[in-house]
């Protein structure tokens, strides 16, 4: 309440004094509000994959026609690349269409307008499609008793590597995660060596998660040779000498998988006594080449 003595117009005056003073104040502190105001993560977009199965049409004719391919393609070794067996066309990534990978241009029975623009390896070139769907990507595979480098990859600490590269050409029939082909630890050496990647080649278990707890006392290279078949060995220690027939058995004829355990080494541990005399130790009348000897 103004006082009784006053002008009313003193009542104008106030206002706009307000209004002069308010309007500066707002201005000065709306982009401090801002500031401080918590601003919401925006939501990624991901990349939109074209789907493009109807406009491979001409390409699936071709690709996967052995005769078709032999009119542009003499070198057998380039067919055999080029050609795609019908059913992998079926396939989990063959039903995506070439063209949604390998780009180039559909609809079209003119070689060279078809392959305009086509890109032999996608994950060269586009490897964040590949992601889109496969986006849970482990770096342990429990199953396949495996370890593997996909969060190098992922983050870029494997620079030069490509889904490919482990994966081969998924639609066109190999693809070792699926099980249709097994990838042979030779790919893999093979490429390790390509990129002189000597370290990582030093340990086994750089790669396999191993099922026996002697772990801790022997390493893998100890009794695996080979780099294709895990059940072939080569013992470094044993304590029974193996010879004979011994020699031809598998581990886990005597052993319990996978730790080894329930043997006393002696023969009865796996041979039944078919007679009433003698005892456990066999040795003193058989030999491990044979128990007629």
């Amino acid at each position: 309440m103004l006082p009784a003595h006053w002008p009313k117009w003193t009542t104008i005056l106030i206002g706009l004094a307000l209004a002069v003073f308010t309007i500066p104040l707002a201005l000065v502190l709306e982009p401090a509000a801002q500031a401080l105001m918590p601003r919401p993560t925006p939501t990624a977009t991901l990349p939109m994959l074209t789907y493009a199965a109807p406009p491979s049409r001409e390409c699936i004719l071709c690709h996967t026609n052995q005769e078709a391919l032999r009119q542009t393609v003499s070198d057998p070794a380039e067919l055999e690349r080029l050609w795609i067996h019908p059913n992998d066309v079926h396939s989990t990534h063959g039903r995506l269409g070439c063209i949604t990978c390998h780009r180039g241009t559909g609809g079209t029975t003119d070689l060279a307008v078809a392959h305009q623009g086509l890109v032999k390896d996608p994950t060269l070139h586009f490897e964040e499609e590949c992601t889109l769907c496969h986006r849970n990507l482990p770096d342990e595979i429990p199953g396949d008793r495996l370890r593997t480098p996909h969060s190098s990859l992922v983050h870029g600490l494997a620079q030069g590597v490509t889904c490919s590269d482990c994966h081969g050409g998924v639609g066109h029939g190999f693809d070792p995660v699926s099980g249709n082909v097994i990838c042979s630890m030779n790919v893999c050496l093979d490429c390790h060596r390509a990129r002189n990647l000597r370290a990582e080649l030093q340990e086994c278990r750089a790669c396999h998660i191993g099922p026996h707890d002697v772990a801790a006392a022997l390493s893998c290279d100890d009794c695996h040779t080979s780099t294709v078949r895990w059940n072939e060995t080569h013992l470094a220690v044993h304590p029974v000498e193996l010879v004979g027939w011994h020699a031809q058995t598998d581990c886990f004829d005597c052993h319990d998988w996978p730790n080894f355990g329930g043997l006393r080494y002696v023969c009865s541990d796996c041979h039944q006594r078919p007679h009433d005399f003698g005892d456990e130790n066999c040795e003193r009348c058989h030999t491990p080449e044979g128990w007629n000897k």
